[in-house]
């Protein structure tokens, strides 16, 4: 896919602007994961205190690095490919099959997506909290997966775009 931004539809920055904020979202949830964990271990095992807090907030940050995470990775390219037979391919194959691939993988993003938000939309409803001490409102764990896999639907819409706009172009150089 072509990285120059001149030629990027205006809607496509947009999504790569959200995609770029959701990765540092990712990242920073994963800091404070990490953090949360130490402070746990060191408030045990030095004074001796449990606390109640730090499991289930780590256990949030993850699953927000997670599915918030997840559009700037697919923007980035870095999720799991199996290379091995797949670069064997023909390049128009590979074009058609990476096409495919993204389709599939959008339509399971908005359906996640759409019962991402009816689950959110229930615990907000019926005000839930956890189970834990803790008892934080599930309303706001509940707002990380539909969140991620609307970002990256949308982030599999420029994909997609860009993968038709290629086989295309394809397919008027092999008419030529």
């Amino acid at each position: 896919m072509n990285d120059r931004t001149d030629n990027i539809p205006l809607l496509f920055r947009f999504i790569r602007f959200l995609s770029n904020i959701a990765g540092v979202i990712g990242g920073l949830s994963i800091i404070i994961a990490t953090l949360c964990i130490a402070e746990g271990v060191f408030v045990r095992y030095v004074f001796r205190h449990p606390t109640i807090w730090q499991i289930e907030l780590a256990v949030y940050m993850l699953i927000c690095a997670t599915f918030i995470g997840s559009p700037w990775v697919l923007k980035e390219r870095g999720h799991i490919n199996i290379e091995l037979i797949f670069s064997k391919l023909p390049e128009r194959t590979k074009l058609y099959l990476n096409f495919c691939t993204a389709i599939v993988a959008f339509i399971f993003c908005v359906l996640v997506a759409w019962k991402g938000w009816a689950m959110w939309y229930e615990a907000y409803e019926n005000n839930w909290v956890s189970e834990s001490l803790w008892s934080i409102p599930l309303k706001y764990p509940y707002l990380i997966i539909p969140i991620g896999m609307t970002l990256t639907a949308l982030q599999f819409i420029e994909i997609i775009y860009f993968y038709f706009k290629n086989l295309s172009r394809n397919s008027h150089k092999e008419e030529e």
